[in-house]
């Protein structure tokens, strides 16, 4: 009995791990690169005046995986950002 309580309980271990690997993989794809780099692009394009990054909002895989990531976190960063501002004005934070 005891076998058959820990084989079941093992198994049901490797799906819980399965399912949160593929949750953050999906978290991770979905939002960090997806996501992140659409609200990144316009705005790095915006502070270089046009020059960077090079390649097109619809091109980030041709991109180097440097300029991925740094527009992708200033895609999150302006997020939070964004998402502080409006709690902050809808009186959801206060300050003092």
């Amino acid at each position: 009995m005891a076998d058959l309580i820990e084989f079941l309980f093992k198994d049901f271990l490797r799906l819980l791990g399965l399912l949160a690997r593929i949750l953050v993989w999906l978290i991770y794809e979905l939002f960090f690169e997806t996501i992140a780099w659409y609200v990144g692009w316009p705005i790095c394009q915006l502070l270089s005046l046009g020059r960077w990054p090079k390649q097109g909002i619809n091109d980030q895989e041709n991109a180097s995986q440097i300029s991925q990531g740094l527009v992708s976190v200033i895609g999150l960063i302006s997020l939070f950002v964004l998402a502080a501002s409006i709690a902050f004005y809808a009186g959801e934070i206060r300050l003092n």
